[in-house]
Formats: structure tokens, C-alpha cells, sequence
């Protein structure tokens, strides 16, 4: 056999292992990016007892943005509905409705791209004179009030939060 015939099969199959490991490679690095950068939202809550004020945050905790599909607020297993924030408005009401307070809220739509490390105070409330014991807010709030949000990473890999699950977790 010649040496240049030898010479080009020698090379065709170098080229032909390069191209199959740089495909192969190609797939492990999206595997990784997918990995790498995944949402993962979570709410937070805090209180200072004392001067009634009370807040829930919705973070991405993940490492990549999370892209807003859906956001449903529920209070005693009912879907609350309205336009922006009406929708917390009324679950206060609901969920409060001897109480005396004021508070701001947010509301998180579809389309909404929220960043990596990222927060949003879902609804702050300060109550007014008498305040209600932080237990009795604390109960009200994760006995009754559920937030459930459909989303999605840049790479189309679908997500599901519900408080309702994240406090059956908790108790078992």
C-alpha cells in the first residue's frame, strides 16, 4: 500500500474522531448551560411584629432568568382574579377583613422576565392599632393564602411553584 493512500485514511479518520467529539462536546455544554442556567423561585416572608408590618417576596434563587407564564393568587382553595394588583387587594380583604391596614403590592404577569437573584415584595401590610398577634398573621397567611406561578428557562424547560406544595413539604 502506499504511503499517501495511507497517509489520507490516516487523516480522514483523525478529521472524522474530531468532528464526532466536538459534536458530543457541543451536547455536553448545552446539557451544562441548561444545568447552569435554571430558575428557581421561592417566596420569603418577614415581620416586624411590633409595628404590624408584614411582607411576602417572590426570589428567583436560580442561576437564570425565569420567564413568567402564569401567576395565581388562591385564598381558602378559590382562584382570586383581577386586573394587576387588584387581585392581591382582594385577597387581603379576604384573608383580613376585621383588620385595619394599608399596604402595597405587586403583581407579576406573564412575560415578565425575572432576573437571577432577583426579588419582588408580593404585598407589604402594616396594620393599624390593634395589631394582631404575629401568630395569628403568620397562620392566616399560610393556612389560607396560596400563590401558584407557572414558568419557564430560556431554554423552554417548564416550572411549577406552588406554596401549597412548599408547606405540605414542610410538615411532612
Amino acid at each position: 500500500m502506499d504511503w499517501q493512500v495511507l497517509t489520507g485514511i490516516s487523516s480522514s479518520i483523525i478529521a472524522l474522531c474530531a468532528l464526532i467529539f466536538t459534536i458530543w462536546q457541543g451536547f455536553i455544554v448545552r446539557e451544562h448551560n441548561q444545568l447552569s442556567y435554571r430558575p428557581y423561585l421561592l417566596t420569603w416572608t418577614s415581620s416586624d411584629a411590633d409595628k404590624g408590618i408584614y411582607s411576602v417576596e417572590l426570589m428567583n434563587n436560580g442561576l437564570g432568568p425565569a420567564l413568567i407564564e402564569n401567576f395565581v393568587l388562591k385564598v381558602d382553595g378559590e382562584i382570586i382574579s383581577g386586573d394587576g394588583t387588584e387581585s392581591v387587594e382582594k385577597a387581603l380583604r379576604k384573608l383580613f377583613p376585621n383588620h385595619k391596614y394599608s399596604s402595597q403590592q405587586a403583581f407579576v404577569s406573564k412575560g415578565y422576565s425575572m432576573p437571577a437573584k432577583d426579588k419582588c415584595t408580593i404585598v407589604s401590610v402594616q396594620f393599624e392599632n390593634p395589631l394582631p398577634s404575629r401568630e395569628f398573621v403568620k397562620n392566616t397567611i399560610n393556612n389560607r393564602g396560596d400563590i401558584e406561578i407557572s414558568y419557564k428557562s430560556f431554554y423552554n424547560e417548564s416550572f411549577e411553584f406552588s406554596t401549597e406544595i412548599e408547606k405540605r413539604k414542610e410538615r411532612a
